[in-house]
């Protein structure tokens, strides 16, 4: 497994390789491709008005995948995990476990506690679920249909101990 990855805060350079890299995963919908490069123009604008950030994790050639979140409105401690994508090429090789560990880590330098995460039922996430199983994030609610129907919601929720 690599290890000379760094974890950074995204800069406006990063842009089309995250984009590059949602693409490229395979799972998302041109809408949602299209809703990264808004939540990324929020926090290019200003992360502290738009509530997004970005992690992105690199070497000195190429961005292998980014994370997305923040603090969730009118909460003392909860965290809205909503990206994290590793591009096809580094999958299964622990890039989208140092994401969501540095995640973790803001979010507990900014005095919050819990990460909530929406992802889909569909086949095509179960990776996902089964990472987020991994990461010891527990299913709390599950809403049939939400998304299309045979397209369920899964709420997982991460909760940090102090």
């Amino acid at each position: 497994m690599k290890t000379n990855w760094t974890i950074t805060q995204a800069v406006p350079t990063d842009e089309a390789e995250i984009l590059a890299c949602t693409q490229a995963a395979g799972v998302f919908s041109g809408a949602e491709v299209a809703t990264v490069a808004e939540l990324f123009a929020g926090y290019m604008d200003d992360p502290q008005v738009s509530g997004y950030n970005f992690l992105v994790c690199r070497d000195a050639d190429r961005l292998y995948g980014f994370a997305c979140w923040g603090p969730t409105d009118l909460t003392a401690g909860t965290t809205d995990l909503y990206w994290i994508c590793t591009h096809p090429d580094a999958q299964g090789r622990g890039v989208a476990r140092a994401l969501f560990q540095a995640v973790e880590s803001a979010v507990r330098a900014i005095g919050r506690w819990q990460i909530v995460i929406w992802t889909s039922s569909k086949a095509d996430y179960l990776p996902a679920q089964r990472f987020y199983t991994q990461m010891q994030c527990t299913l709390v609610a599950q809403i049939a249909d939400y998304y299309a129907v045979a397209d369920d919601l899964c709420i997982y929720v991460r909760r940090l101990v102090p």
